[in-house]
């Protein structure tokens, strides 16, 4: 199973239902605050739900990632006894397509949540619907009610939750002579549950703050296969890589770094147990540069190639690897280089990268790459978070088309350039200066 779509109600700056199909390479833009980090972290959010770590229906530090400080931070408009809706597609290598949709309400006096309704479907059918009967959230096990299928007989039985999965503690109210057993109910639940997890349990993220590179580093013990959320293990992974994989990775991002930024050449410079990243000039390999001494572009871009790189040389992909603006303090002649990496990674099977970016260059490369035919452009989604009227967001798709044009471009995005240039052709003219 893959995960191929989201959706949410009444979560964060979005009041309406939203829907956003996950393409191998996805990109949300729009402006400051329009509710971009909210959808591109949702996916952490819906794996923690599924997950056998799941604490609550929707826990809100997840991995570092903090969503806020009490449930209504989730809730539009922070309504005190407000209900959020959230939803995801899972499509296998078959075709067939589940569907999942949970409700979950909040009850501030008790300062805790209850799944309110939870349903699946297969393929647009109904397949599961439970809506819980039990007026009193602190009850658990709790009575909910039960359609299987499009048979309208309501079953009566009693769930827990593990997260949003729902656990058949007993039957209840079930007619005697039902074709459609709680037994079964139960059954179908567990055959779900291990291909939806394990569509969601690779989720990798990369927040916008990647953690500063140190002047030296001891080599690790085990061997991490990512970068973490804010980069913290990209010094390590390099480590690990140069002293016991033959350098492999290393070799890479160094070419990478030689080709894209500047010239020098990453390095790992040795002293014990310890190890230093530097940056050599190529001319004279003896001149290096702790990479705590170099402009914050190069270390705080180090992350996102290092990750990028050694799943490339590895095979050791994720299901869908969360990125938060990857052009932060990078040079905008590199945006494009750098979205390349994800243009490549995206080709592959089974990879899906969920990008939310300021960066206009990023996106003409895309759109370069869609009009050389080196990209199918069945594999790009952007969406745009439009925020106006504000308080509230909305999803906007943009279609784009085989020859790299789109449908629509929103009013003032990445017009910047232009008005800037009218405003000076302006300023110059009442001036005298043309």
């Amino acid at each position: 199973m893959e995960l191929t779509g989201l959706s949410f109600e009444n979560y964060k700056a979005f009041p309406n239902w939203e829907t956003l199909a996950l393409r191998p390479l996805t990109i949300l833009i729009g402006r400051n605050s329009s509710g971009k980090s909210a959808i591109a972290r949702f996916p952490l959010l819906l794996a923690q739900a599924l997950s056998e770590r799941a604490q609550s229906p929707l826990d809100l530090d997840i991995r570092g990632v903090d969503f806020g400080g009490s449930f209504v931070d989730l809730i539009h408009n922070r309504t005190p006894h407000g209900a959020v809706g959230l939803g995801a597609t899972f499509e296998s290598a078959h075709g067939e397509r589940i569907e999942l949709w949970a409700k979950v309400q909040h009850f501030s006096e008790f300062m805790m949540q209850v799944v309110d309704t939870f349903e699946v479907k297969k393929n647009g059918k109904p397949l599961l619907h439970f809506k819980r009967s039990e007026v009193d959230p602190q009850v658990e096990p709790a009575l909910y009610g039960c359609k299987w299928g499009e048979n309208e007989t309501l079953l009566g039985v009693l769930l827990s939750f593990q997260g949003l999965w729902p656990i058949v503690h007993s039957r209840r109210e079930e007619p005697e002579d039902s074709v459609y057993p709680v037994e079964q109910i139960a059954q179908l639940l567990a055959a779900l549950l291990p291909g939806l997890r394990g569509a969601v349990e690779r989720v990798g993220y990369l927040g916008p703050f990647r953690t500063p590179p140190v002047r030296q580093y001891r080599f690790p013990g085990g061997a991490p296969q990512s970068v973490g959320v804010s980069g913290y293990d990209a010094p390590a992974l390099l480590g690990v890589d140069s002293l016991r994989k033959g350098g492999i990775v290393l070799k890479a991002v160094s070419e990478w770094y030689r080709d894209y930024l500047g010239g020098w050449i990453l390095d790992i410079s040795r002293s014990g147990d310890s190890f230093s990243l530097v940056l050599r000039n190529p001319d004279d390999p003896n001149v290096e540069v702790n990479l705590v001494d170099v402009g914050t572009g190069l270390s705080q871009v180090l992350p996102l190639v290092v990750q990028r790189l050694f799943e490339t040389l590895t095979g050791k992909r994720g299901s869908i690897e969360i990125v938060e603006q990857p052009e932060l303090h990078l040079h905008p002649g590199a945006h494009g280089d750098l979205a390349d990496l994800y243009i490549e990674a995206a080709k592959h099977p089974g990879s899906r990268f969920l990008i939310e970016t300021h960066s206009e260059n990023f996106i003409l490369r895309i759109r370069r790459r869609i009009a050389e035919g080196t990209l199918d452009v069945r594999r790009v989604g952007i969406c745009w978070v439009d925020d106006k009227p504000r308080p509230d967001s909305q999803i906007v798709p943009i279609t784009l088309y085989p020859n790299g044009d789109v449908s629509s471009w929103p009013r003032g995005v990445f017009a910047e350039d232009f008005d800037e240039v009218r405003a000076i052709r302006a300023a110059k003219r009442e001036g005298g200066r043309e």
